[in-house]
């Protein structure tokens, strides 16, 4: 065969390949998905001619039907980054043995790359046609993808139906992004489970479901939102668990005085997302799992250049009380972030832990115990500032000193206590407000004398538990000396065969 006749062989196979790929439905095409993630003309596809293996239950493979999932890599932002998407327009997005061999090539290379890896969910299911191979080719992509947890970055995007095996892939990636209109994420089908259970809700496996029971991270109104806010994020974090933290090129004056921050606090239903964008480079955040567990924010911001993770109670919701979902929500983002170098910040002002019967059923004591964990075990520099109420247990939690918190701050109107006043003075003072001409007087003099003295901040300090006690205009200032102090921080931990906690 001559040159030219390779060559029309070789187009006749790419336009077998790709002129059945179209949109439908919203839904992109795994070729246009790749465009919307990676730097223009950057990605470079991999195990582009798979074909699927012919059967006896598929004349289709035989007549040349070529797999349904797309490979390769490219650069998002000038950084290397492995992906791979299913493509409903070819073989209903169905996995195939071939497809898998293709998917697992892609983790293979960012594992000897030290790059992340982005998933695209939009698939049927697999190919029955296969049987049993390739519902084992699931447990590969899976065994590969927790062998790679902790250190390269995983990403999944759910664009299209993401059920059964490749629901479970896509919960073990650091962060799920969902498209409102076409992406459902589930074990069991909806249909399945309607015809089991009476009345089962119509929303079962929907974007906004996901969010509220924080399974995924955000939720978009198109797949051009998604792999916008994708890119955004793959910018705050490390390629790989080895490289030092990433520097962000940001404009910003490290020094800048932060001088609305004294007002916010002095409210009890302030908003802690200003406060975070006041203290961030240019204002900026990136906030994941934002319906769920709205009593605490997780967040990425740049601060003096650096990427952060932001851990706050938040005010405007029941006071900043902690739940056991808030406890979960920051535990696994504080796990995150010490696997990838990227500092924690935990801004405090929490009415303390949440009283419920609920909460303790859950059980509380459980989820708790795994925020502390979670800041005791990271070894990346830690900073804490009480801007408000700290107490009890729920003090302890938050990145307290106790913990192995590197650098602790306090705003002066800061109230760090064992007990709230109010609490503290009826144990304690109960009788003797009773037996009071003015018992209402009296307890409130109480009251003001504890929340003055006793949960002041200097009182706390004293005992070595506030390294300093700032003015809330110096609190971005304060914030990036610490971070620069810390930069090289090195932390020795005893071997052992896990770093985290089973969740």
């Amino acid at each position: 065969m001559d040159l030219q006749k390779r060559l029309d062989f070789i187009g006749e196979t790419k336009k077998k390949i790709f002129d059945d790929s179209r949109s439908s439905g919203g839904r992109k095409t795994a070729a246009e998905r790749m465009a919307l993630l990676f730097d223009e003309n950057t990605f470079v596809e991999t195990g582009a001619y798979t074909k699927k293996r012919a059967n006896e239950f598929s004349e289709s493979a035989a007549a040349g039907q070529y797999e349904g999932v797309t490979a390769g890599y490219g650069s998002v932002n000038g950084r290397l980054v492995f992906a791979y998407s299913q493509d409903f327009s070819k073989m209903s997005g169905a996995l195939s043995e071939a497809g898998v061999k293709k998917i697992l090539a892609v983790y293979c290379l960012a594992e000897k790359n030290g790059a992340p890896v982005v998933s695209v969910f939009d698939s049927s299911g697999v190919d029955v046609t296969e049987g049993i191979d390739v519902l084992a080719g699931y447990g590969a992509i899976m065994s590969k993808a927790s062998i790679l947890s902790g250190v390269v970055p995983q990403y999944s995007a759910v664009c299209g139906t993401c059920a059964g095996g490749a629901a479970l892939i896509a919960s073990i990636s650091d962060f799920v992004f969902i498209e409102k209109n076409n992406g459902k994420i589930f074990v069991n089908s909806p249909f399945v489970i309607k015809n089991k259970t009476e009345n089962a809700g119509q929303n079962l496996g929907d974007a906004e479901l996901a969010a509220e029971n924080g399974q995924c991270a955000k939720v978009f109104e198109n797949e051009k939102e998604l792999f916008a806010s994708l890119r955004e994020l793959v910018e705050y974090i490390p390629s790989n668990n080895l490289e030092e933290n990433v520097y962000l090129d940001v404009e910003d004056d490290v020094n800048r005085q932060t001088e609305t921050l004294g007002d916010f606090v002095l409210t009890d239903d302030y908003d802690m997302k200003q406060v975070i964008s006041e203290i961030a480079d240019n204002g900026k955040m990136f906030e994941v799992y934002e319906n769920y567990a709205a009593n605490m924010i997780c967040a990425f911001v740049s601060i003096a250049n650096t990427a952060v993770g932001v851990v706050a109670n938040q005010p405007k919701q029941s006071g900043g009380a902690i739940c056991p979902k808030a406890c979960e929500k920051a535990a696994r983002f504080i796990y995150l972030c010490d696997s990838f170098n990227i500092p924690v910040l935990s801004l405090v002002d929490t009415a303390g832990m949440l009283v419920s019967e609920k909460a303790e059923n859950s059980p509380f004591a459980l989820s708790a115990a795994k925020l502390g964990s979670a800041y005791s075990m990271a070894s990346v520099p830690k900073i804490t500032v009480n801007m408000g109420k700290a107490y009890g247990a729920a003090y302890t939690v938050m990145g307290s000193k106790g913990l192995g918190v590197d650098a602790v701050m306090a705003y002066p109107t800061a109230r760090i206590s064992i007990l709230p006043p109010e609490t503290a003075v009826e144990i304690l003072y109960g009788e003797q407000i009773s037996n009071d001409q003015d018992p209402s007087k009296k307890r409130a003099q109480l009251t003001e004398i504890w929340e003055v003295e006793t949960s002041s901040p200097i009182e706390a300090a004293s005992g070595g538990n506030i390294d300093n006690i700032i003015e809330p205009a110096q609190t971005r200032q304060m914030i990036a000396s610490a971070i620069y102090l810390l930069q090289s921080k090195r932390e020795a931990r005893p071997a052992k065969k896990y770093n985290k906690l089973p969740f």
